[in-house]
């Protein structure tokens, strides 16, 4: 069943792209890789925001066989080991990625590419991402750490790097298996607020969705009515979409809410948060006020 639901998500996902770097271009964003493209030479390339491992993992997805070649335990996105502030590491794919190399008309290939659930037991935690989502540091931080697309279930992997870019930091997420519902899990109240704040005022009015993105603790699962994972996989690429074309606004919208928080919405429940932060993103930018 999966197979038969890969083939239909690129068949979607590509429609009306004809030519090698589009299609390239749409079905690695959708896996996850944040990608930029100059129509003009039809080159495309790593965005700078991407984690440098990201690199490494998509030469290794040229492969058909990669999940044999890669194996390394997942982790979160905070490693304590990565070249992030190496000035003398660039890699070659962060000004131009072969894609020819990339066998994207063959559908066998691209299922392998899009069928990889992460087991559980190669998965090591990192307690210091709980440190991302005290109050102070939700306040403080506008950039997390990188996420990495290797650490991700490849259908909901472009939604989680999107929100990270946006200073919402999560530390769990599950594209669904076997008819379930996916999800995101956030880090504390504060980030999964701020993130219910912008899909009730900032999504729904953007995107017709079909599904239902439910809340319950730090957790918003994406259902579909008709239980069909084909409609979430697609919803889930178009919030993403959305979200990262959109980064640079929606950061400063948190940048501004974070000046206006106060010790009174340490202590706040949740309700109490969702009131004040989307009384907030109501407002006209220049009118602004502290949050009560």
């Amino acid at each position: 069943m999966k197979a038969s639901i890969v083939e239909k998500f690129i068949e979607k996902i590509t429609n009306g792209k004809s030519k090698h770097h589009d299609r390239f271009y749409e079905i690695f964003s959708a896996r996850g890789f944040l990608l930029e493209v100059d129509s003009s030479s039809e080159k495309v390339r790593l965005s700078d925001e991407s984690h440098v491992d990201d690199c490494e993992f998509l030469e290794i997805l040229k492969n058909i066989n990669y999940k044999d070649i890669c194996n390394k335990p997942h982790q979160d996105s905070i490693n304590e080991n990565d070249k992030e502030g190496d000035a003398s590491y660039r890699h070659a794919y962060f000004d131009d990625i072969n894609i020819q190399l990339f066998d994207i008309n063959n559908i066998q290939y691209l299922n392998e590419v899009f069928t990889n659930e992460i087991p559980i037991e190669l998965f090591r935690l990192n307690w210091e991402r709980d440190w991302y989502g005290k109050f102070n540091q939700f306040k403080e931080i506008e950039h997390l750490p990188k996420v990495r697309v290797y650490d991700l279930e490849p259908f909901i992997a472009r939604l989680a790097k999107a929100i990270s870019s946006i200073g919402i930091s999560t530390w769990s997420s599950c594209e669904g298996h076997w008819g379930k519902p996916a999800y995101i899990i956030f880090d504390r109240k504060y980030h999964r607020v701020w993130f219910q704040t912008i899909l009730n005022k900032f999504i729904k009015k953007k995107l017709n969705l079909a599904c239902e993105w439910q809340w319950m603790e730090n957790r918003c699962t994406i259902s579909s009515p008709s239980e069909d994972p084909l409609e979430i996989y697609l919803e889930l690429q178009d919030a993403a979409r959305l979200i990262y074309d959109n980064r640079i606004y929606l950061r400063n919208m948190k940048k501004q809410l974070s000046s206006l928080l106060t010790n009174k919405h340490k202590n706040m429940n949740k309700k109490e948060l969702l009131n004040a932060f989307e009384g907030f993103f109501e407002e006209p930018a220049c009118k602004k006020q502290p949050l009560i």
